[in-house]
């Protein structure tokens, strides 16, 4: 949970706006090392018919996906003073500073560590979304969310059956993939989560 009293504190008045500011720095931190395009691609030309929900576009910010968004909760109230001036002054011109100050901090703001009045040290679990097990990751994760929609094509019964299980194990597979990547590059426990919406 975000801390009210630190926020006050630093005078940090467009707490919102400075998320949207850290949130794409971050996207683009994580693109340097990861091809989030190549993923994409394995999805697209799959053959297993999963569709898009146009939807869920709006939580990009720099990676411009379909289907795999970085859905972490940010605690910019921990940077320092000087962080926070160089976010604020953040304008879509991204130069070494502000890629070093990610990668310098980013782990902490991630960290869901804030219990009623004091930080913790301590990994438990945290929810994204609806309370349910799938929905439960470690508080020190970095975490994304591959969001699909309906078939792209009309199947029989039995068809459908089939599919939905070659789409299963094809996205078991797929975030396997990914979640060794970003953690072999960024030294960072990874949670992806899957959801399938179809309104």
């Amino acid at each position: 949970m975000k801390n009210e009293d630190l926020i006050k504190k630093k005078n940090i008045n467009n707490y919102d706006d400075l998320i949207n500011k850290y949130h794409y720095l971050l996207e683009y931190y994580l693109s340097t090392k990861i091809n989030f395009q190549k993923y994409e691609k394995k999805i697209n030309e799959s053959n297993l018919y999963i569709g898009k929900n146009p939807k869920y576009r709006k939580l990009n910010y720099y990676l411009n996906l379909d289907y795999i968004f970085l859905i972490n909760r940010l605690f910019i109230e921990k940077l320092s003073l000087e962080d926070l001036d160089l976010l604020k002054k953040f304008n879509k011109d991204i130069d070494n500073n502000l890629v070093m100050m990610i990668k310098r901090t980013f782990k902490d703001i991630i960290y869901d560590n804030y219990l009623k009045t004091e930080y913790v040290n301590d990994i438990y679990k945290v929810c994204y979304g609806d309370f349910i097990p799938d929905n439960l990751v470690n508080n020190n994760a970095l975490v994304l969310k591959i969001y699909y929609g309906k078939n792209t094509k009309d199947l029989d019964e039995d068809a459908f059956i089939d599919n939905h299980l070659k789409q299963e194990l094809f996205f078991k597979e797929l975030i396997n993939e990914l979640k060794k990547d970003i953690e072999k590059n960024f030294d960072v426990p990874c949670e992806i989560l899957l959801a399938k919406d179809i309104y």
